[in-house]
């Protein structure tokens, strides 16, 4: 098993370990805010399950029906998860919204709002793991799981800060509130992450950073062409995409031709692993005068 399945399965015992005791919390204490917290930790359940299975079906190689791989996968566990999110976000508001007319401060505060840190303590410490390890910078499924369990971790924390100004100041409207608020906040987390996973399956243009790169590598490396336009990038999970024209003197030989394109291909994938190179080559009444120009 390799190293990020190994650490999505971590996430989905961790996941549960919080969820535990964050339903105890919310058990304990009939609270509303709670509540709506526990919902958020099942919901880091079902994403970590889907996180597991989506890196494992993007592991897979391409094969005759998936002739560019299954990257993709992860993405579309990302926009379940975000659906996933949104539905909590729903069931919360349905639950802070019948309590609100009748509010009541939480039955044995101190040990729920200490159970209910105790299960953000957990999130905090794995997200803080997830981070270090460096994984989330190359599997969008990890890096979208760990996002989410930094803003679990954060919302435990304005729950329990509402809770206790609830108890102290005897003010037990203050749960289905901090409960709407919740929702509203993890409603707006489910929406971006649903919007940004769709973006990437319309395969949405990598960033700048990462496309001038690209063009410094080819301008670099493709001595004895002309220019090179037309150039596409595209990102699938951790898979990219690149394919441009080559325009070389009409005079060149295909051999000459292909060791330039070799030579850039060799550049490329040492500073893109796994990025798969498509180079059309033409010759030089195909100039356009633009995209990338070889000095």
């Amino acid at each position: 098993m390799f190293i990020p399945l190994r650490l999505a399965a971590l996430s989905v015992v961790i996941s549960l370990v919080s969820l535990g005791l964050k339903v105890t919390a919310w058990r304990v204490s009939h609270s509303a805010a709670l509540y709506s917290d526990a919902l958020e930790s099942l919901v880091n359940v079902f994403a970590a399950v889907m996180v597991m299975v989506a890196l494992k079906a993007a592991a897979k190689p391409a094969d005759s029906e998936h002739p560019y791989g299954h990257a993709k996968a992860e993405l579309l566990s990302a926009v379940a998860e975000g659906g996933m999110i949104l539905f909590a976000a729903v069931l919360i508001l349905e639950r802070a919204a019948s309590t609100i007319f009748v509010p009541h401060l939480p039955s044995a505060p101190v040990l729920g709002l200490g159970l209910n840190a105790a299960g953000g303590l957990v999130n905090a410490l794995w997200a803080l793991a997830l981070g270090r390890s460096g994984v989330t910078r190359k599997f969008p499924a990890l890096a979208a799981d760990q996002a989410h369990l930094v803003a679990d971790a954060i919302t435990t924390v304005g729950i329990i800060a509402g809770l206790s100004i609830a108890v102290l100041a005897d003010l037990p409207v203050i749960d289905p509130l901090i409960a709407m608020a919740v929702a509203a906040q993890i409603a707006f987390m489910g929406g971006r992450t649903v919007l940004r996973a769709l973006s990437a399956l319309l395969d949405r243009a990598p960033p700048a950073e990462m496309v001038d790169r690209i063009h410094r590598l080819v301008a670099t490396h493709a001595a004895g062409a002309i220019e090179a336009h037309d150039m596409r990038i595209r990102e699938a999970g951790q898979s990219r995409f690149l394919e441009f024209h080559l325009v070389v003197p009409g005079t060149m030989t295909v051999a000459e031709s292909h060791t330039i394109c070799d030579r850039i291909e060799g550049a490329l994938k040492r500073e893109m692993a796994g990025v798969i190179i498509t180079i059309h080559v033409e010759p030089d009444h195909k100039a356009k005068n633009e995209g990338i120009l070889v000095k």
